[in-house]
C-alpha cells in the first residue's frame, strides 16, 4: 500500500517529521522539549480542486477525503489520527492559491500505545509539504508561529505547541527552552557523544490506572516545583552535566507533575527497573496516563536494562513490555522526491 497504489501516480516529494518529548517543565507551559529520533513520514502531491485526501500506511483502511471549505477543520467524522493533518492543511490553505489541496500518504514510526503524541510531527511535516507544494516559502520559526497561532488544541496532547516548535527547530543533539510565546532559546542535548539512547518500553497489558488524588494546592507545589526542575535542567544543561539533567526526569515523574497526575499501574516499578538497571532519568513519555515510560540508558546498559525490566514485568504476573529505542531526531525536513 503505496503512495501511487493509493492514488495511481508518484508524489511530488516527502516529509519527515520527528516525534518530540517534554524533558522538563509543565505541559502547556514553559520548559524544555527536544526532538527523538522516531519520525513520521509523509508523501504528498498537490491538487488544484481544494480537496485534501489523506491515507496511513498505519490504517490502510482509514482513509478520508476534506473538502477545505469553511468547515475543513472541523470535519466531526475524520479520525482522531487525522485531526493535525486537516487542521494545518486548512490554516494554510487561506495563504494559498484558491483551490490548492493535496493527496497525502503517512507513515508513522511510533503505535500509539508509546504515548509520544503524532499530532505534532503530523502537524509539522504536512505544513512543511503544504507549503512547498502550494507556498508560501515561509522560514521554519513563521511557520512554527502560523500554526501557534492558527490551529486549535491537538487530540492527544495539551502540550502541542511546545513539541511542535521542537518538531521544528530541535534535534540534532539539542534541546529547546520554549515559554508561553514559543521557543526562547537552544541548549545542548549530546546524547550520541555520551553514548546514550532513549528506551521506550511499551507495556502490553497495564493493570488498573493509578488515580490521581492531587488537592489544588498540591497540583499548583508541583507545578512550581515542575518549573523550577525546567530552570535547573536548563543552568545542568549549559553546562552540559547531562547525567544531572537527566536524572530530574525522574523526579518529575515521581513529584506526578500536572498533567502526568495519573499513570498505568506498571508505570512506577518500571521506572525503579530501569534507574536499577542504571538508566539516568525515567519518566512517562507524555501527559497520557497510558503512555509508555522513556528512559535514557548508556548502550552498554540495553540488554541488562530489558532484562531488569522484563523481570519486573514477569513478577508482578505482567506480559514482557515491547522496547524501542532510539537517539536524538533530526527537524522536520523535506526527504526528497520520487
Amino acid at each position: 500500500y503505496t503512495f501511487a497504489q493509493a492514488y495511481g501516480y508518484a508524489p511530488a516529494g516527502v516529509w519527515t517529521a520527528p516525534y518530540a518529548l517534554r524533558l522538563a517543565g509543565v505541559p502547556g507551559r514553559g520548559g524544555i522539549v527536544t526532538a527523538l529520533g522516531w519520525q513520521v513520514v509523509l508523501a504528498a502531491a498537490p491538487r488544484s480542486d481544494g480537496i485534501l485526501r489523506v491515507g496511513s500506511l498505519n490504517r490502510p483502511g482509514d482513509a478520508l477525503e476534506v473538502l477545505l471549505d469553511a468547515h475543513g477543520s472541523t470535519r466531526r467524522d475524520a479520525p482522531t489520527w487525522a485531526a493535525p493533518i486537516i487542521a494545518a492543511a486548512y490554516t494554510l490553505s487561506h495563504t494559498s492559491p484558491p483551490g490548492s489541496g493535496a493527496d497525502m500518504i503517512l507513515h508513522a514510526d511510533l503505535p500509539e500505545a508509546a504515548g509520544l503524541a503524532p499530532s505534532a510531527p503530523l502537524a509539522c511535516a504536512t505544513a512543511q509539504a503544504w507549503t512547498a507544494l502550494h507556498g508560501p516559502n515561509l522560514p521554519v520559526g513563521a511557520l512554527d508561529a502560523l500554526l501557534r497561532n492558527a490551529v486549535g488544541p491537538a487530540p492527544d496532547t495539551a502540550d502541542a505547541e511546545a513539541l511542535r516548535s521542537a518538531c521544528f527547530h530541535g534535534g540534532d543533539e539539542r534541546a529547546l527552552a520554549v515559554g508561553r510565546t514559543g521557543p526562547t532559546g537552544e541548549l545542548p542535548l549530546e546524547l550520541a557523544a555520551a553514548g546514550l539512547r532513549a528506551m521506550l518500553v511499551i507495556p502490553r497489558d497495564r493493570g488498573t490506572p493509578h488515580t490521581s488524588m492531587a488537592s489544588v494546592a498540591e497540583a499548583i507545589r508541583g507545578g512550581r516545583l515542575e518549573s523550577e526542575r525546567a530552570h535547573r535542567m536548563e543552568a545542568y544543561l549549559r553546562e552540559r552535566e547531562l547525567p544531572r539533567a537527566l536524572a530530574l526526569l525522574t523526579a518529575s515523574h515521581l513529584s506526578r507533575v500536572p498533567g502526568y497526575g495519573a499513570a498505568w499501574a506498571e508505570a512506577d516499578p518500571t521506572v525503579d527497573a530501569v534507574k536499577r538497571a542504571g538508566a539516568l532519568g525515567a519518566r512517562l513519555a507524555g501527559s497520557d496516563p497510558n503512555a509508555a515510560v522513556i528512559a535514557f540508558v548508556h548502550t552498554s546498559l540495553l540488554t541488562t536494562t530489558r532484562t531488569s525490566v522484563t523481570a519486573a514485568f514477569h513478577t508482578r504476573g505482567r506480559l514482557t513490555p515491547r522496547f524501542l529505542t532510539t537517539t536524538g531526531g533530526k527537524p522536520a525536513s523535506r526527504a526528497g522526491e520520487l
